[in-house]
């Protein structure tokens, strides 16, 4: 996992589908060009992938499954409020039922021993790797509020990684 501010993006040479992302995310970020009350909720097709845009309300960590791709990396980015996401590496841990190859998205339980809790508010952003166990638009202190935030979704062969 990298947690970044969105100013520095183009510090990560990951290439053409990176930046196609990452100035779409940059435009709605805060200074950024784009309106974020104009932006619709739903998918937008970017670089070979998609950026999903979504209002909802932060849940509480213990209602929740830490969660897994194969094919996609994910670029999470708060639009407004704030969300713990909470990272394990993926190896050693258990998956609960079938991967959705069709979603690209499993899950494992129980939750991993240890992990990495970030804060994620407007202005930063977190890319997660397949080898990323996730639990993102967690509560902070369990706390639910509105949350409006975008996932992008870059295929992992699309990332120039050395």
């Amino acid at each position: 996992m990298i947690v970044d501010h969105i100013s520095n993006w183009r510090r990560y040479g990951f290439g053409p589908a990176w930046e196609e992302v990452m100035r779409w995310l940059e435009s709605y970020a805060p200074g950024g060009s784009g309106s974020i009350s104009a932006l619709e909720d739903g998918v937008h097709p970017v670089a070979g992938g998609f950026i999903n845009v979504a209002t909802l309300t932060s849940r509480p960590r213990s209602a929740c499954r830490y969660e897994y791709h194969k094919r996609f990396c994910d670029v999470q980015m708060v639009l407004e409020g704030r969300e713990w996401l909470f990272n394990a590496a993926t190896a050693g841990l258990t998956p609960d039922g079938a991967f959705d190859a069709l979603n690209d998205v499993g899950f494992f339980s129980p939750a991993p021993a240890e992990v990495t809790r970030v804060t994620l508010a407007p202005g930063t952003f977190a890319l997660l790797f397949p080898w990323d166990a996730h639990l993102p638009a967690i509560a902070p202190d369990d706390a639910q509020a509105p949350l409006r935030k975008c996932v992008g979704k870059i295929p992992l062969e699309a990332l120039r990684l050395s």
